[in-house]
């Protein structure tokens, strides 16, 4: 059995691909190729399951889709749709898959009640998480002038008769790191499948979207970690979803862990609070129809803890969730919606 480690950069989380190894193809059997690289500000994988291919070529189509997310959702470059919507004063035209992803993410924070929250960006750099780290707690003052500056409510999106669409951030910095690579993931596995290849895992930062069926079977089994203090990607793997046709995402909040006078400070904040987040979560998985979705409710999960958390997920139609909790010997417990396609590792 070979694992291919998945690790998400910003939540520095993992996922793990578990694959059973087979015999070497025959001539004109499907062959298993691999792509990896850099981009986003992570690292990606691509995996199929097909006929031999040129790799330059499916190279190209893969840094092509990252390349036209970079380009129009970093919040780095100044000549991004972001970055010129947020020296805007008013609405300006940007890409169809801009548009694209702001309306989901503004459906989620409305269908979250806000723990999706897509202009959180003033909170995290209160709290040291962007730029200089902090080494004291936030002042009343400090944390009440930055939540001011949060709420997708002044955030709007339009549509032209001709399908352009327009932005207009309301003067919120929006970010949309909690869904772009999700969305990232969506669109490589689109171009993947439009060069033939419908038996494909793609993996941007952790996110991953599996399609067709998987190396030894109908499906694909992604390994989820026990989120322990200290650990690294694919050290000790807490189960396993098994999925086809579908984007998984998992959140944690048990790596990026910072200590300000004394307290700890996990670097999930719950943006209704303009604080840190307290549920019961330490990881959250989502399996939904699309990486970003996925994505973007796994963040919500680690704010809305687990019994929250998985009752919203049991209402959405085609999704389902897990959240690892601590249980009282110390110990790491999963709990699921009835659908999750999840097999737990015994307790540890």
């Amino acid at each position: 059995m070979s694992r291919t480690l998945l690790v998400y950069g910003r939540r520095a989380l993992a996922l793990g691909v578990v694959v059973s190894a087979g015999c070497q193809p025959r001539a004109g059997q499907d062959q298993v190729g691999l792509l990896t690289g850099e981009a986003l500000g992570t690292t990606w994988s691509v995996k199929w399951i097909g006929p031999p291919q040129d790799e330059d070529a499916v190279r190209g189509v893969i840094d092509a889709s990252l390349e036209d997310v970079n380009r129009t959702m970093s919040t780095w470059r100044p000549d991004s749709d972001l970055s010129r919507a947020r020296a805007a004063d008013g609405p300006v035209s940007v890409d169809a898959s801009t548009g694209l992803v702001v309306g989901e993410a503004l459906e989620l924070a409305a269908l979250t009640q806000g723990a999706f929250e897509p202009t959180v960006e003033p909170l995290v750099e209160l709290w040291g998480f962007h730029g200089a780290p902090r080494t004291t707690w936030p002042t009343p003052e400090e944390l009440a002038e930055a939540r001011a500056r949060v709420g997708y409510g002044r955030v709007s999106v339009r549509w032209d008769a001709g399908g352009a669409a327009s932005l207009d951030t309301g003067g919120a910095a929006l970010d949309l790191s909690a869904i772009a690579k999700g969305y990232a993931v969506d669109r490589v596995s689109g171009a993947v499948s439009a060069l033939g290849l419908v038996r494909h895992m793609v993996e941007v930062g952790g996110e991953v979207r599996v399609q067709g069926a998987g190396p030894s079977g109908p499906l694909w089994r992604v390994g989820v970690d026990q989120p322990r203090v200290g650990s690294l990607p694919g050290q000790a793997l807490a189960g396993v979803v098994a999925l086809s046709n579908a984007g998984v995402a998992t959140s944690g909040n048990y790596r990026n862990v910072r200590v300000i006078d004394g307290r700890p400070l996990g670097h999930t904040l719950d943006p209704r609070t303009g604080e840190p987040a307290v549920s019961d979560a330490l990881s959250a998985t989502v399996v939904a129809p699309d990486c970003m979705t996925a994505d973007g409710l796994a963040t919500a999960l680690m704010v809305l803890g687990s019994r929250d958390g998985l009752a919203l997920i049991e209402a959405l139609p085609l999704t389902e969730a897990m959240v690892i909790t601590a249980d009282e010997g110390g110990g790491t417990v999963s709990r699921a919606t009835s659908g999750m396609p999840w097999t737990p590792f015994d307790r540890e």
